[in-house]
């Protein structure tokens, strides 16, 4: 089994949108830029078809390609225009999302949780993107999405949204971190969880909530020699990768 993750859980009913297009492409913008990705699994079509705990079989879906154009070569990403793509994930897969994002960055003291933000809005944009990069991440989250209500089901006989916040972290803690004592059923899962996990942190820190919570200071000039971040800064900063399980 994989170690324990200690997060909390929530359960909203039905995922109310905080974000218009505009600003979850800004936010799309600033995590292409900032950050790489490499969650996707080297095998994922039968790779996860041995049983050996007796949980859900890692779903094959065939997702239809998204067929839609990006931006071209030079976007702006200041002002970006109105989508050219159609956002891809279901009004269930995104209260899932929702679900998982919250436990993945629940609200901490001042800091908010990760729906509070648009989170979810902003992963919806992210995996709807016509990119390579992009679409190879829809190829692991939208089965992996199917995979945790399967799982649920399979265990409490209700998906993931559905059944009680311990229920639910039973479910994580299995797949929250690899470990050599993993099984092979629930490789594709831990990848699964590991790149939402990944998607949440940096949407999160895209935006201005995420950014005042590590202490950015964006658009502040500095006078003379830049100082480098404050020990501080880096001690908070590095508390919160190894709490979502991240490092840098």
């Amino acid at each position: 089994m994989s170690s324990p993750v200690k997060i909390q859980a929530s359960q909203p009913q039905s995922y109310v949108l905080k974000l218009n297009r505009r600003t979850s492409l800004k936010w799309l913008g600033v995590m292409a830029t900032s950050a790489v990705f490499p969650f996707v699994p080297a095998q994922l079509s039968g790779a996860g078809t041995q049983t050996l705990l007796g949980v859900a079989s890692w779903p094959d879906l065939a997702l239809a390609p998204v067929a839609a154009s990006g931006y071209g070569s030079d976007p702006n990403l200041i002002l970006p225009a109105q989508a050219p793509w159609p956002l891809t994930l279901t009004p269930a897969q995104l209260d899932l999302v929702a679900v998982l994002s919250d436990i993945i960055v629940p609200a901490e003291g001042d800091v908010p949780a990760a729906t509070a933000v648009g989170v979810p809005e902003v992963i919806n944009e992210w995996i709807s993107a016509p990119y390579p990069l992009q679409q190879e991440h829809r190829a692991v989250i939208v089965p992996g999405l199917a995979w945790t209500d399967a799982e649920s089901t399979r265990r409490f006989g209700k998906t993931f949204i559905k059944v009680s916040a311990e229920q639910q972290l039973e479910i994580v803690d299995d797949i929250a971190f690899s470990n050599p004592e993993t099984p092979i059923d629930l490789k594709l899962p831990v990848s699964f969880f590991d790149g939402l996990r990944q998607l949440v942190a940096g949407a999160f820190f895209s935006s201005p909530e995420g950014m005042k919570d590590i202490g950015y200071m964006g658009g502040v000039p500095i006078y003379g020699d830049y100082p480098g971040p404050t020990k501080e800064a880096m001690d908070h900063l590095n508390e919160l990768t190894k709490k979502l399980g991240l490092s840098l």
